[in-house]
This record gives structure tokens, C-alpha cells and sequence, in this order.
């Protein structure tokens, strides 16, 4: 009884480890961003690199820069305000829920540069903030998929970030 309980469990650590192998290794991902605070939504292209050290955990690293600008009203002056960049580095946990998609939470570090202009006069301003942020992937392939994602940074006047990306495993 002993030895065909072993054998089982032996043969079922076997057959399982590909689907666990499929779950490792390295992605990266292009998309859109949207950057929210108090006075201004502004847009982005974000570029992520990331590695699943297995199907629960991984590490990712973000860029972005500002494509979209708006123009606002900043202690009563209209401004022009810009996201020139933002980097940031995340670890990240996921919990599968279907074969093709899961759920994610990540927490991390990033930094932000802004740019505003007004009247002739411009001012750059960059500062780093946790990172807090949610999200889901749905593979419509085997290595290629949707990310949805909300991220939350931490700066005096917080800003939250929701974006949309194409995913491609490698």
C-alpha cells in the first residue's frame, strides 16, 4: 500500500512540474497609463520587465513617459503639466485562479518627474514614493495576454494609476 501511495504521489509531482515550469521565466509588457492627481490626468507609455520565480512570486521593473500633457489651474495660474518620466521597481504576487488568468498584487518603489509650465516659465520637479497596486492578466495565448492594473503611489499629493498593457511571456 505504502509503495503504490509513493508511486502515485511520484507520478503525479511528474506530470504536474511542466504546468509549474510554464508559470517561471520572463515577460515584459507595452501599454498605457493613466496618471491621476489632484489638478491633472496625465498619459503615458509604460514599459515593464518582469520574472516569475514561480507561479506565486516574481519581480518586475517599470518605465514610462508622459505622451499626454493637460493644461490646469494652479493656485489660480493656468498651467501646462507633463509626466516626463517615472521608474519603478516591484515585487509582485499572483494567485491563479483559472489556466488563463490571474490576479495580482505588487509593491514596490518609484520615481517621478513632472514638468509644468506657465506664462514663459517652466519647473521640473522629481520625487520617489512607495508604490502599491492590484491587477489582472487574462493569456489569450499560451505567452501572450491583457494586463488590466490599478497602482497607487505614495506622494504628498498621491497619485493612482490605472493602466492597460499587452503581455508577452518569453
Amino acid at each position: 500500500m505504502k509503495l503504490a501511495l509513493t508511486t502515485a504521489i511520484t507520478l503525479v509531482a511528474f506530470a504536474a512540474a511542466p504546468a509549474f515550469a510554464q508559470d517561471t521565466g520572463f515577460y515584459g509588457t507595452i501599454g498605457y497609463g493613466n496618471y491621476s492627481a489632484d489638478d491633472a490626468d496625465l498619459g503615458a507609455i509604460q514599459l515593464r520587465g518582469g520574472y516569475n520565480f514561480n507561479e506565486f512570486l516574481g519581480a518586475e521593473i517599470e518605465a514610462g513617459v508622459g505622451i499626454a500633457d493637460e493644461s490646469t489651474t494652479i493656485g489660480g495660474i493656468n498651467a501646462n503639466v507633463e509626466l516626463e518620466n517615472s521608474y519603478g521597481a516591484y515585487a509582485v504576487g499572483r494567485i491563479p485562479f483559472a489556466e488563463k488568468a490571474d490576479v495580482f498584487g505588487r509593491i514596490g518603489y518609484v520615481s517621478t518627474e513632472i514638468k509644468a509650465s506657465a506664462g514663459g516659465v517652466s519647473a521640473s520637479a522629481d520625487d520617489d514614493a512607495a508604490a502599491l497596486g492590484i491587477g489582472g492578466d487574462y493569456y489569450f495565448a499560451p505567452n501572450q495576454g491583457i494586463r488590466v492594473g490599478y497602482t497607487y503611489l505614495d506622494y504628498d499629493d498621491s497619485i493612482d494609476v490605472i493602466d492597460v498593457a499587452y503581455v508577452l511571456k518569453f
